[in-house]
């Protein structure tokens, strides 16, 4: 029996649905609401807006999604296996294997798996970041963003726009309760970060029953004082409400946007729908025959992915990254032979590699029965360091005077709202988000 689907988007919709309740029926723990909300969401993210190639995971110019919501991993898990991301290993040699298979999947959160049950950086090719301790993607997009943001401000030229990528994650009302996401979320704005898009899943449920219990604040408002551009999505399941809501960020010029979608976890389970029940067990067997009753798909089926589903997102996000990819790798081409020493330090960058001579300005220090304080040497290696590695930041949570971090040699600069190109980040006393941040920095190849 194949599903009773009205159009292939909602067919592909369910098959993200139905893959996460199987997965998280069959080990017997996870979190299955919050995909079977989301799906929407993340299909007409990832196949419609995502400028991604699954071929090539890693592509510098791609857009990057976090799942901060990190719980729902099945809905990420669901995504690589559709898309068909190859795996890709640490030595950047594109292996050409699927990164998630769907006996991965059939495993999920089982030793070894593909599919442990928080998403994990470099064990699973396309996972951005490793997320689960709440608060922590979204902090860490904002580096990511920010990186992006310099790197821009570095390596493009006229006619050579070689980075313009943006940066999406998923996030809940655990996130935004989070006080490393509020920290996070007051620099985005501050720097005016519109290359920055979160998605607020608006259940309104958490593990202990409502957000009535503990989180009544005014997103909106506060994301707004912020700088934001806040945006509303009433229904998760209006597709065409969630794609006037991405255009709405890609037209955003000066500021990160939020936008919240309104939405029922664990939809379509009809005793479960809007509980608590749903978030983090599994729904049990004959709940979830039910909810597949209520999508029109077969409910004795298990792990069931019509052939019709990858063929339409091939044709969607594989084609169109593809075609960005492609176009993208013979603009470098030609950027090397315009601008080799910059081609050379984006290459060197992306692989992790230090430029010839990064330690030549070293300073020699000579026995000095007085010395100096370890911060004061520190502070002179960084910018020695720094002066021969571009991609060398500085910066402190408004310490840098006494931790010695601020870059000071010539032409070192302020990264800010109006200045992409400076080197030094202005952290404020945000020490939490200041630790996530400077890992979206780092998986971004800058170095902080």
């Amino acid at each position: 029996m194949k599903p009773a689907c009205d159009s292939m988007d909602q067919l592909c919709i369910n098959t993200i649905r139905t893959l996460s309740m199987d997965a998280v029926e069959a080990a017997n723990s996870g979190h299955p609401g919050t995909p079977m909300a989301l799906a929407p969401v993340a299909y007409w993210l990832w196949n419609r807006i995502l400028r991604s190639d699954p071929d090539d995971p890693i592509w510098p110019n791609r857009d990057r999604f976090v799942l901060s919501a990190g719980h729902a991993s099945m809905l990420l898990y669901s995504l690589l296996h559709l898309c068909g991301v190859k795996s890709v290993n640490g030595q950047y040699e594109q292996l050409g294997e699927p990164s998630v298979t769907l006996e991965d999947i059939k495993r999920f959160r089982q030793l070894e798996s593909k599919c442990p049950g928080h998403p994990e950086y470099r064990w699973t090719s396309g996972i951005e970041t490793t997320t689960g301790p709440l608060g922590q993607g979204v902090a860490t997009s904002v580096g990511m963003a920010i990186a992006q943001r310099w790197m821009a401000g570095y390596f493009n030229r006229p006619d050579f726009e070689m980075f313009n990528y943006n940066v999406y994650s998923i996030c809940g009302d655990g996130c935004l309760m989070e006080g490393v996401s509020s920290e996070a979320a007051s620099l985005a704005g501050h720097l005016k970060l519109s290359n920055l898009c979160w998605i607020y899943d608006n259940n309104r449920i958490t593990i202990e029953g409502s957000t009535e219990l503990a989180f009544t604040e005014d997103v909106t408002t506060r994301f707004i004082a912020y700088g934001w551009n806040v945006t509303r999505v009433g229904d998760a399941n209006d597709l065409n409400m969630l794609d006037r809501a991405f255009g709405t960020f890609l037209k955003e010029s000066d500021r990160p946007t939020l936008i919240i979608v309104d939405s029922h976890i664990g939809y379509g389970a009809p005793n479960k729908q809007d509980t608590h029940s749903a978030h983090g067990e599994p729904l049990g067997e004959e709940e979830i025959r039910l909810a597949k009753r209520y999508y029109g798909w077969p409910e004795d089926a298990r792990f069931l992915v019509p052939d019709e589903v990858p063929a339409h997102f091939q044709q969607g996000i594989g084609d169109r990254g593809k075609d960005l990819r492609t176009a993208w790798m013979s603009r470098f081409a030609e950027y090397r032979g315009k601008y080799p020493e910059l081609a050379s330090h984006l290459y060197q960058m992306q692989h992790r590699q230090l430029p010839d001579g990064w330690d030549r300005k070293i300073p020699v220090f000579p026995p000095d029965a007085k010395g100096l304080a370890g911060r004061e040497v520190s502070g002179i290696v960084l910018n020695a360091l720094a002066a021969t590695i571009p991609w060398f930041f500085g910066g402190a949570a408004d310490l840098a005077p006494s931790t010695k971090t601020r870059l000071t040699f010539e032409g070192a600069g302020d990264l800010t709202g109006s200045n992409p190109s400076g080197r030094n980040i202005h952290f404020g006393v945000r020490e939490h988000a200041m630790g996530a941040i400077v890992n979206g920095l780092s998986l971004s190849k800058v170095r902080p």
